[in-house]
């Protein structure tokens, strides 16, 4: 099948001052089979060798598939994220940041499969995986997310950004992600999708992320509990209680608001 004839993936990189990990993320992208792909890199003016890195990689595969390399100011990873999302032309996008490495070859290509088996599907998602100290350890999270998605959602950000793939249109038309420094950038986009769209769930691979000292989540116990923390500011902004989902739908909440509307209008004489 011709590459025409195939949803276009649009990858998207967000750098700044990554020289230590970029040149794995580009080479993974490099060896994929998948034919029908764009790379938008959208950096945010580094000073280290991240561009010289680049613009390498682009005169290696500027052949191969259209590269597109933007500029923006360091405002924080949404705005970049939205920015570059501004910019794909694929069907389907996958973030792939620039600490993350597709762990096979084939990743996309499975991607496409699944995507191309079901036309009308918004998102997938699959399980987590993080590279530590050079060994590679999987996360089985779609055990857990498999059985009721929403209240697994409502305990916490469960999934795996490096391997979820969506639709472009779907994010551009559920807001993007959040810029704020108060809020994961991805969760809010998930609990928005999750509203009206029911993700793929696969026992799946296709995406790798590495677990070190500069990572903005993982990469000391502070940065850790500042994630979980930003996680609750999220359920509280988007009405959710852990285990019941979104509380203002729940028939107990409305029972509750009832009684409580009707306690505050009391006139006790």
């Amino acid at each position: 099948m011709k590459a025409t004839h195939l949803p276009k993936i649009s990858v998207i990189t967000c750098t700044f001052n990554s020289e230590h990990f970029l040149p794995k993320a580009l080479a993974s992208i490099e060896m994929q089979t998948y034919p029908n792909i764009e790379h938008i890199i959208n950096d945010s003016y580094s000073t280290d060798a991240t561009l010289g890195i680049i613009h390498a990689y682009i005169d290696r595969n500027q052949s191969r598939y259209p590269i597109k390399l933007n500029h923006c100011e360091p405002r924080g990873v949404g705005n970049a994220l939205n920015v570059a999302t501004d910019c794909a032309t694929g069907k389907i996008v996958h973030y792939l940041h620039s600490d993350d490495y597709y762990i096979d070859p084939c990743a996309l290509e499975r991607v496409a499969t699944y995507f191309t088996e079901n036309p009308d599907l918004v998102w997938l998602t699959g399980n987590f995986v993080v590279e530590w100290k050079g060994r590679r350890v999987v996360l089985p999270q779609t055990l857990l997310l498999r059985p009721n998605l929403e209240i697994a959602l409502s305990v916490m950000n469960f999934i795996s950004h490096e391997n979820t793939f969506m639709k472009t249109e779907a994010v551009q038309a559920f807001g993007g992600f959040v810029e704020t420094k108060s809020d994961p950038v991805e969760y809010s986009l998930w609990l928005k999708l999750l509203k009206t769209h029911q993700p793929l769930i696969v026992n799946d691979e296709f995406a790798a992320f590495i677990i070190h000292k500069g990572s903005t989540s993982t990469g000391s116990i502070f940065k850790l509990l500042q994630a979980i923390s930003r996680a609750f500011h999220t359920q509280r902004k988007e009405h959710i209680l852990p285990f019941l989902g979104y509380y203002q739908d729940k028939k107990i909440y409305q029972q509750i608001k009832f009684y409580i509307n009707k306690i505050a209008n009391l006139t006790f004489i």
